[in-house]
């Protein structure tokens, strides 16, 4: 997704420069949408436990993210212009880009609550799961403290009758 300008290209297109602006960012439209759309997959696959497609999941956000980065990287050298003195090639394409920036930072938000919820369930179900490991363990240790294993434990539920 590199978007590079020479220096011959830009001397022969006074726009050049506002159009590698607007393919940069079309490019992170088009990388955050689909890391919207994985952050919404990763709260599925966390509501179903399913952590093989979860791991999945994360690895294919992480490339997202590396190119992301690289995209950001490039965007770089726009950050210290003025936005009114860019030469587009009609007020059309300002504004389409405009609207993508406007986007793309909305979607930022998004994802940022999706990955701020994700985390929130998993240390739930991390707790969860820590809860019922604890008690767990406390039966163990009753049962050795009463000087009886699960199955002689069980078996003595068993021989117990309310029948008289």
């Amino acid at each position: 997704m590199a978007v590079e300008i020479t220096d011959s290209a830009a001397a022969h297109e006074p726009f050049a420069r506002t159009e590698q602006l607007f393919s940069l960012m079309d490019a992170k439209r088009m990388l955050l949408a689909e890391l919207r759309s994985l952050s919404v997959s990763q709260a599925e696959a966390i509501d179903k436990q399913d952590v093989s497609e979860l791991l999945a999941l994360l690895a294919r956000k992480q490339a997202m993210m590396d190119r992301l980065m690289i995209v950001q990287q490039q965007m770089l050298s726009f950050q210290g212009e003025d936005p009114e003195t860019r030469v587009w090639s009609n007020p059309e394409r300002r504004r389409a880009c405009q609207e993508i920036k406007r986007l793309c930072d909305q979607w930022i938000q998004e994802i940022l609550v999706m990955e701020q919820r994700a985390t929130e369930s998993m240390t739930a179900q991390r707790d969860t799961i820590a809860g019922h490991l604890l008690q767990s363990a406390d039966s163990m240790r009753l049962a050795r403290a009463y000087g009886c294993d699960e199955s002689s434990a069980s078996e003595a539920d068993e021989s117990l009758s309310l029948d008289g």
